[in-house]
């Protein structure tokens, strides 16, 4: 099913509300209904896939904080503190991980909207698109040791620092080779060029747009109304 995507001053907007929300609230078990309209954006946007994963955890989070609180349970080798952040942090990660994910033409095309300085806009691509461009080459990597039988558990067992050597030195080379990429591609585009550029994925605000802005503001108000102000 194709997604429905919300536009980049949207999905920037949510990821403002919901650090505000968690930096401001008296009660921190009440991020939860941030959460809960984190993950009812990701349900309009038809991202299911991320909706699953992020929910699976945010469940697990909130099973363990209820057994720490009502049952007594002590975390071992994970420490109380960290469960309690990570749920408290989850609205944040949620409209976050929405934004970075977002295409990198849609992100350039709005903030040159804005009129934000080119060398600004370049940053900002490649710290959002840093973490899936590694996952990506991770998988790659990881597949290629596959094909050579070079991730068996006896295999890293036996030769731990041949294989950090496998996966450590093929990915620098990528770092590089993809920084190269990266210039010779902004070059090309005319990052340089003087003027006023236009953009492919440049689009006006529609009226789901201007409602999620509004659910958010209105969300965020309530939110605090219920759960109170540091």
């Amino acid at each position: 099913m194709r997604e429905t995507a919300l536009s980049v001053p949207v999905k920037a907007w949510a990821a403002a509300c919901a650090i505000l929300g968690v930096s401001l609230t008296a009660n921190t078990l009440l991020t939860c209904l941030l959460a809960l309209l984190a993950f009812y954006q990701l349900v309009f946007e038809k991202r299911w896939r991320r909706c699953l994963t992020f929910g699976i955890f945010y469940l697990a989070l909130a099973l363990l904080l209820y057994l720490i609180r009502f049952h007594g349970l002590r975390m071992v080798f994970f420490s109380e503190f960290y469960v309690l952040m990570f749920y408290n942090l989850m609205p944040v990660f949620l409209a976050a991980w929405d934004l970075i994910t977002t295409p990198p033409g849609q992100l350039s095309a709005s903030l040159s909207k804005i009129h934000t300085p080119t060398p600004v806009i370049l940053g900002l691509l490649v710290v959002f698109r840093f973490f899936p461009t590694m996952k990506a080459e991770l998988n790659g990597i990881r597949q290629s040791m596959k094909n050579r039988r070079l991730t068996g558990s006896v295999q890293v067992l036996r030769h731990p620092a041949v294989t950090c050597e496998y996966v450590l030195v093929p990915m620098l080379l990528r770092c590089l080779q993809i920084a190269d990429q990266l210039s010779v591609s902004a070059i090309a585009r005319g990052a340089q060029a003087p003027g006023v550029r236009g953009s492919y994925y440049a689009r006006k605000l529609q009226l789901a747009d201007f409602l999620w802005m509004g659910i958010w503001a209105i969300g965020t108000i309530l939110f605090f109304i219920i759960g109170g102000i540091k």
